[in-house]
């Protein structure tokens, strides 16, 4: 299972938000390094779901989370939509830490049903000791 610390993080904000030092702040708390957050400017909140989707086709982050002052509520189900296309664990600053927390702890569970799934696939699930 990947460890808190090696989960790299995606956040999408507005250029100068107050929202991107609370994310990566918040994330430090959680136990991610500020070299796993990659962060990335959107020039309106309608935008952060098409920035989601880059995120999730083109970089290698674990996980992404929106952070914006407003206008979160207006893109809440698209984004809920893109978390169940991308298979990618998405968080708001509408719920904050709780949603950190969340997200963190979803790409922990993923992490492990990929790796207990490429075992069963190699065999290794039915070798047992009695």
């Amino acid at each position: 299972m990947i460890k808190i610390s090696d989960i790299k993080v995606g956040v999408i904000t507005l250029e100068g938000a107050k929202c991107e030092f609370e994310a990566v702040q918040g994330f430090a708390m959680c136990g991610i390094s500020r070299e796993n957050i990659e962060i990335k400017h959107i020039p309106s909140a309608a935008k952060a779901p098409l920035a989601t989707l880059f995120f999730a086709e083109y970089t290698e982050v674990d996980c992404v989370y929106v952070a914006l002052p407003e206008g979160i509520e207006a893109i809440r189900e698209r984004l809920a939509e893109l978390e169940l296309q991308c298979r990618m664990p998405i968080g708001t600053s509408l719920r904050g830490l709780d949603d950190m927390g969340d997200m963190l702890r979803m790409v922990q569970l993923q992490s492990e049903m990929v790796a207990k799934a490429e075992m069963e696939q190699r065999g290794g699930s039915n070798f047992r000791l009695n």
